[in-house]
């Protein structure tokens, strides 16, 4: 696995779904449960084609590099969401959605890698 290339992928995905999700919740004023099943469908979506592009080849591959963008993206959410706009409170942020996104950052990519064998 080429670490540069799998964190670079990393930081681009927490870069996309921000985005998507400041255009769901500001452009379209989506919240709670509209909010979460529409960023899920969004994340399996960015997360599909970011597996495509990044060339998953294997299951081994795509539940490494999923560890590995979900490291980032926790810490990226941590550090901008939950301690910039969240002020540092992080019951406000984990629901039941975000928790389930992080379970499909580490299974997309492994599912992907196990349809490519």
């Amino acid at each position: 696995m080429n670490w540069v290339k799998a964190i670079g992928y990393g930081i681009v995905l927490f870069a996309v779904m921000f985005l998507l999700g400041s255009l769901a919740m500001f452009g379209l004023k989506l919240s709670g449960n509209a909010m979460g099943i529409t960023m899920l469908i969004l994340s399996i979506i960015v997360l599909w084609l970011l597996s495509q592009q990044y060339g998953i080849k294997s299951l081994n591959n795509g539940l490494l590099v999923g560890l590995v963008w979900l490291v980032i993206d926790v810490v990226l959410e941590n550090i901008v969401i939950v301690q910039m706009f969240n002020k540092g409170v992080v019951g406000a942020f984990y629901s039941w959605s975000v928790l389930t996104g992080y379970l499909l950052v580490l299974l997309i990519p492994g599912v992907y890698g196990y349809l490519k064998k």
